[in-house]
Order: structure tokens, then C-alpha cells, then sequence
């Protein structure tokens, strides 16, 4: 299951890494260009999210995860069999536009991929463990970008750059298709969710109640298909949507702005390549093996209050950290211990476990697209903007960007806050997975809950009042 988690990391780090030869290849030497080319993911996810969380809502987590798959394969690999401008103008026209076609194509498996992974293993993994179980994804995110730097870098080394730049920078693409083809025969027996099974189940029952109560078959199948609309989810869940969004803007905005940009940033000021190398590794290897433990705290005081932690860590420690990046560029050991240590720790504390945040939102019958809008939406807006925003503050201060990471944290924060101040008072119901423990053990949360859960099911019940009432309508 994961190895196509693997897969999808794989393709954004390899596009990184070969952007040079792109972008002599397909953007005729345009840096900004072949950005653009990468960044076209952005625009493709949210409504991949959408599509494919549909797909998964109505047909199957199961169908939803073996068509993205199969998608991410296609928009990876396929990049590496493109024509380029090498081979005439006409070829070169071509290759672009299927280049574009092809990352679009693979931003939509991909933000599909992630959000209906996220709702498979909440609705499977044991409850008392669904946090260590969670910080799975991330750990394959960070192994995705650990192979790509190693492949290219094995590349390089065998062939040498100027071969790599000629016609290697091909055969990274195509080598996804090993781990990919393991994760398609994998999925061929991966078993539904016994939670979507019985969320149709009663769909189900209750769907032949209404015909037998004498209402058209045909309108009770057109309204089961509006119920999981992407209409209908944005319309009843929107406020869950919208917590959802802010939620994943800390790490969103670290991912963006403090690893991908900051690595520019250094180079431009003239950090030698293998200490960015070495404060890549070292960030993601750390990364990885703080996952599990993150998920076991996840376990014991809850998510909520370890995406709260973890953006409040980044609203104090951004600024300061990137003040010391911005006086000391060309030192590597103080490189390696903010962005290989500093970003890693915050990195590893509100990434390994925030996808558990977004997908503990919905219910069952509309999990698979309300997650995938939601955290598609958050991480295109706030780590698609992150790094023009970072690159931009430089024109205001020298220390803008350290301003742009803070700020992403505090979003988070006060998200996290609202949230529960809004669930406190049965305005909005934050746990669809697992009660408690969510934001901590405390007496207070204690209290909290409580008080939320009688108020909900107030609401529940006069909703089911009302309800009563349409049907009867």
C-alpha cells in the first residue's frame, strides 16, 4: 500500500533534482519555466482530491487507491519517454505539452493517492494505535526523497553529470516503474474497510426502507448519489473543510519554505553543495526515525495536541532560526544543525501524524473527498505560495522569510484553538475516528469533551427531528 506513498514523494524529489536538464530539455534554459512546470501539481491536486475521494466514497477505498496508482505511473514514468527540443522543434512543442499533461495527470493521482491512503489506514489500524500507524505515510514520504537523492546520485557518479544532463536524467523516471508495479500487484488484494462497508451497508438498508415506504427508487438513488457530491460536501462540511485547510498550513509552509526554498536561498548565498546535501540527509533520515515515536505521542495526548505543539514550536522557532541561517549561510555545521536538526525536529513533531488531523474530521460516508479537498486545498495554497512568498518578503526585509514560517505556524495554532473552542461548544465535531484522546488527557479537555458531547447530541437529536420531518415532507 505504502510503496505507492513512495512512488508519489519519488516524482516531486526527482523533478527537483534533475530541474537543470529540464530545463534545458523542455523550457529552452527558463528557470522560472520549468518551476512552473512543477508547480502545475499544485493546481492539479485539489481537484484530484476531490475526484478521487468521490471514486473512494462511492466505488471503494480499495478502487480509488489502484486507479492512482496506476495514474502516478503513467504521469512519472511517462515524463522520461518525452521528445525534447534535441529532437527538432516540432518534437520539442510536443514534449512539453505532454510533460505538462503528464504532471497535471500525476498531481491528480497523487493528491487522490495521499488523502484516500489517510482515510484507508484510519478506518483499518487499531484505534489505540492509529497514530504510530499514521506516521507510516510520513515515513515512506521521507524514504521517497531519500531514494531520489540516491538514484540521482548513483547517476552521477557512474555516468557523470554531463551524461546525466544529456540523457540520464531519463532513467530515474523510468525506475519508478519497480516499485510502482509491486504496489499494483499489492492493491489487486488489499481488502475494503470494514467501516465503508458498513457505512454502505446502512446506506443500503436505509435506501430500501424509503422505496418500501413508497418512494421512487430513481429519487432515492439520485439523492444517495447527491449526498457524496462534492457539492453537497463542501455545502454541509464546510466549516471542517476550512479547519481542515488551516490545519495543514504549518507543516505546509515548512515543507515549501523551510526545506525546498531555504535550499536555494543557501546556495544563492553560497553554501557548498554537499553541505545542502548533508543537511538534506541528515533531515530526512532524522525525520524518519523520529515518525514512530511521534506517533506513539500522538497516541498518548492526542493529535490535535501535537499539530497544536508542533505550530506553536514553528511560530516561536521560525524567525529565529531563519535569522541564524540568514548571518551564517556559508557555515556548515550551524547549516546542518537549523535545517538538519531544527527543521527536522519541527518537521518530524507536525508531519509525521497530521494527515490523522485532517481525516479525524468527517464521518465515514464523505471522508474520502471532504479529506482529499481539504488537505489538497491547504497544501496547494500555503506550500504552493510558500516559497514565492518567502523569495518576495526578501524585498521588505532580509528576514522575511523567517516571518513567512512563523506566520505559517501561528495559522495552524489559532486553527487548532478555534476549532476547539467552536467543538466545546457543539458548534462543529472534530473526532469521526476516535474520541480521546485528542487534545491532550487533562482534566480541562476532559471537561471539554464532555461538555461537546452533550451538546451534540442535542443537536443530533433535533437534527434527527428535523430529518424526520423532510422525509415525511
Amino acid at each position: 500500500l505504502l510503496l505507492g506513498n513512495v512512488v508519489e514523494w519519488y516524482e516531486f524529489a526527482i523533478y527537483g533534482y534533475l530541474e537543470p536538464a529540464l530545463e534545458e530539455k523542455f523550457f529552452r534554459g527558463s528557470a522560472i519555466a520549468a518551476w512552473l512546470g512543477f508547480g502545475v501539481t499544485f493546481f492539479a491536486r485539489p481537484l484530484g482530491g476531490a475526484v478521487f475521494g468521490v471514486v473512494g466514497d462511492r466505488l471503494g477505498r480499495s478502487v480509488a487507491v489502484n486507479i492512482t496508482i496506476i495514474g502516478m505511473l503513467i504521469g512519472t514514468c511517462g515524463q522520461g519517454c518525452l521528445p525534447t527540443f534535441d529532437n527538432g522543434e516540432t518534437a520539442g512543442i510536443i514534449g512539453v505539452v505532454c510533460l505538462i499533461f503528464l504532471r497535471l495527470l500525476q498531481g491528480m493521482s497523487a493528491a487522490g493517492e495521499i488523502s484516500t491512503i489517510s482515510t484507508y489506514i484510519a478506518e483499518v489500524g487499531r484505534r489505540e494505535s492509529l497514530g504510530m500507524s499514521m506516521s507510516m505515510i510520513s515515513m515512506t514520504c521521507n524514504v521517497g526523497f531519500l531514494l531520489a537523492k540516491a538514484v540521482v546520485f548513483a547517476m552521477e557518479a557512474i555516468f557523470g553529470k554531463p551524461a546525466v544532463h544529456d540523457w540520464g536524467w531519463r532513467v530515474p523516471f523510468i525506475l519508478a516503474l519497480v516499485p510502482g508495479l509491486i504496489s499494483v500487484w499489492g492493491r489487486r488484494f488489499m481488502p475494503e474497510s470494514e467501516a465503508y462497508l458498513e457505512e454502505q451497508t446502512i446506506a443500503r438498508e436505509k435506501s430500501a426502507a424509503r422505496i418500501e415506504g413508497g418512494v421512487d427508487a430513481a429519487d432515492v438513488q439520485a439523492a444517495a448519489a447527491r449526498e457524496k457530491s462534492v457539492r453537497n460536501v463542501v455545502t454541509n462540511h464546510s466549516s471542517n473543510i476550512l479547519i481542515g485547510v488551516g490545519g495543514v498550513a504549518s507543516f505546509a509552509v515548512l515543507q515549501y519554505g523551510g526545506f525546498v526554498w531555504t535550499s536555494s536561498f543557501l546556495a544563492k548565498r553560497g553554501m557548498p553543495p554537499s553541505g545542502s546535501m548533508l543537511a538534506s540527509l541528515t533531515a530526512r533520515v532524522l525525520m524518519i526515525l523520529l515518525a514512530l515515536p511521534v506517533g506513539w505521542l500522538t497516541d498518548r495526548k492526542g493529535i490535535a495536541w501535537v499539530v497544536f505543539t508542533a505550530a506553536a514550536a514553528l511560530a516561536v522557532c521560525g524567525l529565529p532560526f531563519f535569522m541564524v541561517l540568514d548571518a551564517y549561510p556559508t557555515n556548515v555545521p550551524i547549516v546542518v544543525a537549523v535545517v538538519g536538526v531544527g527543521y527536522a525536529i519541527l518537521g518530524a513533531l507536525g508531519g509525521s501524524t497530521f494527515f490523522f488531523y485532517v481525516v479525524e474530521l468527517f464521518p465515514t460516508s464523505v471522508r474520502g473527498a471532504a479529506v482529499g479537498i481539504s488537505y489538497n486545498i491547504g497544501f496547494s495554497v500555503f506550500g504552493g505560495l510558500a516559497p514565492m512568498l518567502c523569495e518576495a518578503s526578501l524585498n521588505g526585509s532580509a528576514l522575511g522569510p523567517g516571518l513567512v514560517l512563523s506566520f505559517g505556524g501561528l495559522l495552524t495554532a489559532v486553527t487548532v484553538l478555534t476549532a476547539q473552542i467552536c467543538h466545546s461548544q457543539g458548534l462543529v465535531k472534530l473526532t469521526h475516528v476516535r474520541e480521546q484522546p485528542y487534545f491532550s488527557s487533562s482534566a480541562l479537555c476532559g471537561a471539554i469533551g464532555d461538555n461537546s458531547k452533550a451538546k451534540r447530541a442535542q443537536q443530533t437529536e433535533s437534527s434527527e427531528g428535523d430529518s424526520t420531518a423532510d422525509e415525511s415532507s
